[in-house]
């Protein structure tokens, strides 16, 4: 049985708060019952003996996770604790007590055991106890998303934007659309959507096509050594009056041609198997939103398709009276600090303007230091025109777009923008209704 099934059944919560928890996983990320804390919806011990109930192992209580020895934080290396979320709170002779996210990870057991010599004990905890221990023992920076319970207590730090001296993620493999780019056809408009879409199949050229020679050529490049050749015979001295001709006398024998230089058989198909670029038409993206498994993929489409349009495109999530950077792009380029960014609802920002009005803003952003954290995070710099537009769900603003720059005017792309961000919210509904299906 699922575990909002569970807490349905035992009347924790109601059918009508476990749809509004689906819904704030899929648009904000983070795990299920981590939203229903954060929503309010259950209490964090709660929420502890359930999941214990749930996996058949035994829960950490929160107050076993508020003041850890530092001999007990240390026993377990700084790797494997951010690697798998996992922090020590006790020992018993050779055996550790592991608070754990997923307890039943039975290969970061195996492999925390054999690095450390220890037997492990596995206990379960809320992801958000855990976030929270994790920046408090190891100063492991917590995301923004993620509320502090620091005490049992349910709060949020406010801060303005914070740029990270670290190097960004690494970036995930591209999801690719569609094959490499033929001939620029004229550029669709939202108004003139594809009635389908067909599969493009990536043609490589067949191995009998390629020519006896090259590939005979390629094999003698790749064989593997062998035996140094054997000398030919050597032929009885001959008679003095056969002897060699001079030196100065032109040989009569042809001289050997040249063979071509070797062609290996991976150079053959190096430019053919090269990845090609993300797709980022609209056409592209709109097969991606409708096909999207996880929300920051949409972020990536809706950004990826604005990037080369606008000198900045930027994405924000609003919930629990703050807005938090999502995804950016600037100059066409990701920006990884952008996550750091969080405001308060309650200063005054465009943010909280477009909050209030749930509709679009369009125009110069007024100074206050709202706005301008948000250009701070942005790159910097005051522009003149700024468009804002809601994606709303649910009755409230859940999302907000951010573009400015470049050379397109703003209020004649607005209608466009607005049609896109329909889609993004179409996009959200599905991966809802998935999430739906997977409770039942």
């Amino acid at each position: 049985m699922r575990l909002g099934e569970m807490l349905v059944q035992a009347g924790k919560i109601t059918p009508a708060q476990l749809d509004e928890t689906l819904k704030g996983q899929a648009i904000f990320g983070g795990r299920f019952g981590t939203n229903l804390v954060e929503m309010g919806y259950l209490d964090e011990q709660d929420l502890a003996e359930f999941l214990s109930q749930k996996i058949g192992i035994a829960h950490a209580a929160p107050g076993q996770l508020l003041d850890i020895p530092p001999n007990i934080i240390k026993l377990i290396p700084f790797d494997y604790v951010k690697k798998y979320k996992a922090i020590p709170i006790a020992l018993n002779n050779r055996k550790v007590t592991l608070a754990m996210v997923d307890p039943t990870d039975l290969h970061a057991i195996d492999e925390i055991a054999f690095a450390t010599g220890y037997i492990i004990v596995p206990v379960i905890a809320p992801e958000l106890r855990i976030v929270t221990a994790l920046e408090k023992y190891y100063g492991i920076k917590r995301e923004v998303r993620y509320i502090s319970v620091e005490g049992g207590s349910r709060s949020r730090s406010r801060h303005h934007a914070a740029h990270s001296p670290t190097p960004p993620p690494a970036k995930p493999a591209a999801r690719v659309v569609t094959a490499p780019p033929q001939p620029a056809p004229p550029k669709p408009t939202l108004e003139e959507w594809p009635v389908h879409m067909e599969e493009e199949i990536l043609d490589l050229p067949m191995l009998e096509e390629l020519s006896l020679e090259v590939l005979e050529q390629a094999e003698v490049a790749t064989a593997p050594a062998t035996a140094a050749p054997v000398a030919p015979p050597v032929a009885p001295s001959p008679a003095p009056e056969a002897a060699a001709p001079p030196a100065s006398q032109p040989s009569t024998q042809p001289a050997a041609a040249a063979a071509p230089p070797p062609v290996a058989v991976a150079e053959l198909y190096q430019e053919e198997t090269e990845e090609p670029e993300q797709d980022y038409s609209l056409e592209s993206i709109l097969v991606g939103l409708a096909e999207a498994d996880d929300r920051d993929w949409i972020a990536e489409l809706i950004t990826g398709h604005l990037g080369p349009q606008f000198k900045r495109v930027a994405f924000f999530l609003l919930r629990g009276g703050h807005a938090t950077g999502w995804m950016a792009r600037v100059d066409n380029k990701l920006v990884p600090e952008f996550e750091g960014l969080e405001l308060s609802l309650d200063e005054p920002s465009v943010l909280n303007v477009v909050n209030q009005s749930k509709s679009f803003f369009l125009g110069p952003m007024p100074p206050t230091p709202g706005n301008q954290a948000i250009m701070e995070a942005l790159g910097g710099g005051t522009p003149f025109n700024n468009l804002l537009v809601p994606l709303l769900m649910m009755g409230r603003v859940v999302a907000v777009l951010y573009v400015g720059g470049g050379s397109l005017p703003l209020d004649e792309k607005l209608p466009e923008i607005q049609r896109l961000m329909g889609k993004a919210a179409m996009a959200f509904e599905i991966l809802i209704l998935k999430s739906k299906i997977m409770m039942t």
